[in-house]
């Protein structure tokens, strides 16, 4: 069974919320946290987001800027500096994909009730790593280290549409040339208008095109330098999931994203 990989549309984040209660640290972490998202603006851009004073706000970034937290740029605006770039290279190092994903995986299958899997790119394949099934009497099995296609499974489609648009068609283009593939010329428009439609959405699907006992839905995971190194996937027996992936894929879709936010990733946008 496939996972179909899909990037979600851009959504603007937030500032951290601030409470009355707020002492020194926790502004400390909001403004280090508010750059994570925006990656540099000025002092006073920081106090009007975090709704903080400009005195305090200039206090702050001056203690963080002695520390090695923050940096000033030419132009006048300030951005992480070294000591963040060590603690995330820290975080980074120990944190593996396995770990980041398991529990997020589990408890998608509590909420969903259906077979949950990680798989890895391959060549031209997604390999299963991690896999467990659903509680339900009648389910997809959870055999770990089998592979699936890209071009019709909801882990590949989410894994292509989540590379970046010139890799996506270097990988096509091997498709096609691959004896293996049945993806020709006759075919590749209709996979490209696939994984189109994955990146508006967010996620993938895989409706009875793999196993026609089977439909899933899919979504990509990103690494904290923005690739993509992973998919996930829910995955039942097809007259049960055919009707509900529309609600079944954003849920897929929010436990990529907290996957991907604790291996680093930031949506820069």
């Amino acid at each position: 069974m496939g996972l179909d990989v899909v990037t979600t549309p851009a959504q603007t984040s937030p500032a951290p919320v601030l409470g009355p209660g707020s002492g020194a640290l926790d502004r400390g972490l909001a403004i280090l946290t508010h750059l994570t998202r925006v990656r540099s603006c000025t002092t006073p851009e920081l106090a009007d987001a975090l709704g903080l004073s400009r005195s305090t706000t200039y206090r702050l970034v001056e203690r963080l800027r002695d520390s090695g937290w923050l940096v000033d740029e030419p132009s006048g605006h300030v951005r992480l500096g070294p000591a963040a770039a060590r603690l995330a290279s820290a975080a980074v190092a120990s944190t593996s994909l396995k770990d980041a994903a398991i529990p997020a995986l589990r408890a998608l299958l509590t909420a969903t009730q259906e077979t949950v899997s990680l798989a890895v790119p391959n060549e031209l394949s997604m390999v299963f790593v991690h896999r467990e099934r659903g509680p339900r009497p009648v389910g997809v099995s959870a055999e770990l280290g089998t592979s699936r296609p890209l071009h019709c499974t909801s882990v590949g489609r989410a894994y292509l549409a989540a590379l970046p648009p010139v890799q996506c068609e270097n990988v096509l283009d091997a498709l096609i040339q691959s004896p293996q593939s049945p993806v020709d010329e006759s075919s590749i428009d209709a996979l490209r208008d696939e994984i189109e439609r994955t990146r508006q959405r967010g996620w993938s699907q895989d409706a009875r095109e793999f196993d026609p006992s089977s439909s899933c839905c899919g979504a990509a995971v990103f690494d904290h330098t923005g690739q993509p190194i992973a998919a996930i996937s829910v995955a039942g027996v097809a007259e049960r999931m055919e009707n509900i992936l529309d609600e079944i894929g954003p849920m897929v879709r929010a436990t990529a994203a907290e996957i991907s936010a604790t291996l680093g990733y930031v949506d820069a946008h």
